[in-house]
């Protein structure tokens, strides 16, 4: 049973990924590079000029050609049947979009008819009639409200009328037969179209599981790499500011709730209601205050310049053991309170007045009976303060000079570097819940009945 426990909260962990991946996903949809990426159009400025609509459309596909955004959006599609069908004419580019919304309004037949004779007409019409005829069906393909087709329709034959040429009366009548014409209700009912395995959900999602993220728009870096980069700084400060607060918490924690008559208790305890009471940028100035008037020198910016050295540096590095420090003040209060709250309540109970009856110390109790129960909620809340540390503490990292994750992810707001947005957005949700799914093994490791279910 327990093997099988273990696994099917593996299994839920990697379905809860699935689906974190594909939410990010359909959220990078929604920003504004997600068709155009930022630079194209200050490329065709400088590398083409002013070249005409059709040359920067060219340049335009062959862009999106080469980085698989003209690729369809996922395994399926489901669209109209009416525009199934208008699918298989043939027709341009340009012509598409009309085409297909006369198919669907009024049918095939007199669709194919209509265009038939477009197609005459437009090769003894000259350049003027036929975009001033092209842009009317447009706007008529564009149109929802009934009132509004009629008047775009109206415009349509007056674009006719005013071509001459023998093909313009034949095009006429063409005309008023398709607009007389209705589409089969069948039309409208729902298809689902299959577009294999050549779309972009399935070539986003074979990147995400190589690691590659794509490059920024800014310095045309792997998101990967600064990702990486910058995640080493948030862990250097992680590393020594998180055991620092959790070594502090628990001893404060167990000395607040076993001396509650000392004298240095209350001391104790609005120290800490103060402590977070103090904004962060306060402690940090306040840090890096008194180290230089100790005789500590300005702090150099910190780099992770290679493997071998980032980690060690990190310890010699001055604002990494600050910040690290400024980190463990931040987040003491929170968990050493927490934790003396779950104590006191622990106290409270009955086991605990049973085993005092019984002749046990207080302070046994304490350690023996409350310390395991109260470790549950001080888990979540540590889990909490962890995923807090992967964020960044922006205050702290720009104060001491330090390019952590929160540094990154304010510079790609600001920048609007989305490609930077999205592979942050997607780690922190997949770390959280890792955290999560961490903490909850955790409390099957502290809380038997929990193993029992």
């Amino acid at each position: 049973m327990t093997f099988l426990k273990t696994f099917l909260r593996l299994f839920n962990l990697v379905i809860s990924l699935w689906l974190t991946a594909s939410l990010v996903f359909i959220m990078s949809l929604l920003l504004p590079a997600a068709s155009t990426p930022k630079g194209m159009i200050e490329a065709y400025l400088s590398i083409y000029g002013a070249s005409d609509v059709s040359t920067l459309a060219a340049v335009r596909a062959d862009y999106l050609e080469r980085t698989g955004l003209n690729k369809p959006l996922f395994y399926f599609k489901i669209l109209a049947k009416g525009s199934k069908i208008a699918a298989g004419i043939p027709t341009t580019a340009l012509d598409r979009p009309w085409v297909e919304r006369a198919v669907i309004r009024h049918g095939l037949e007199p669709t194919l008819q209509f265009y038939t004779v477009w197609r005459q007409w437009a090769t003894q019409a000259t350049e003027t009639e036929k975009t001033n005829l092209f842009q009317t069906l447009v706007s008529w393909s564009l149109s929802e409200a009934p009132e509004d087709i009629m008047i775009s329709s109206k415009q349509v034959e007056k674009a006719v009328q005013a071509s001459p040429g023998p093909a313009s009366a034949q095009l006429f009548a063409s005309w008023k037969n398709l607009t007389k014409q209705s589409a089969p209700f069948h039309y409208f009912f729902p298809t689902v179209e299959w577009q294999g395995k050549d779309n972009s959900y399935h070539r986003w999602m074979l990147q995400i599981m190589q690691g590659n993220l794509g490059f920024s728009t800014q310095d045309y870096e792997a998101v990967t790499a600064k990702i990486t980069s910058a995640a080493m700084t948030s862990l250097a400060l992680a590393i020594i500011g998180l055991p620092l607060a959790v070594v502090f918490s628990f001893l404060a924690g167990l000395y607040l709730t076993e001396k509650s008559t000392s004298p240095f208790t209350p001391l104790l305890r609005q120290g800490l209601y103060v402590l977070d009471s103090i904004p962060a940028f306060l402690i940090a100035l306040s840090i890096l205050g008194l180290f230089l008037v100790n005789g500590g020198s300005t702090l150099a910016p910190f780099t992770m310049d290679t493997e071998e050295e980032s980690i060690l540096a990190a310890f010699r590095n001055p604002s990494i053991l600050l910040g690290g420090f400024c980190v463990a003040l931040l987040i003491i209060p929170q968990i050493t309170l927490q934790f003396h709250r779950s104590l006191v309540t622990q106290t409270e109970q009955l086991y605990q007045r049973t085993g005092l009856a019984k002749g046990l110390t207080f302070q046994k109790t304490i350690r023996k009976h409350a310390l395991p129960n109260a470790l549950l909620p001080t888990l979540t809340i540590l889990s909490e303060v962890i995923i807090g540390l992967m964020s960044g503490v922006l205050v702290v990292e720009i104060t001491f000079s330090l390019p952590g994750i929160g540094s990154l992810l304010t510079k790609a707001i600001l920048a609007a570097d989305y490609p930077v947005l999205v592979g942050l957005t997607l780690m922190f949700l997949v770390f959280r819940l890792f955290i999560v799914w961490l903490t909850e093994m955790g409390y099957g490791l502290l809380d038997p009945r929990m193993r029992s279910n």
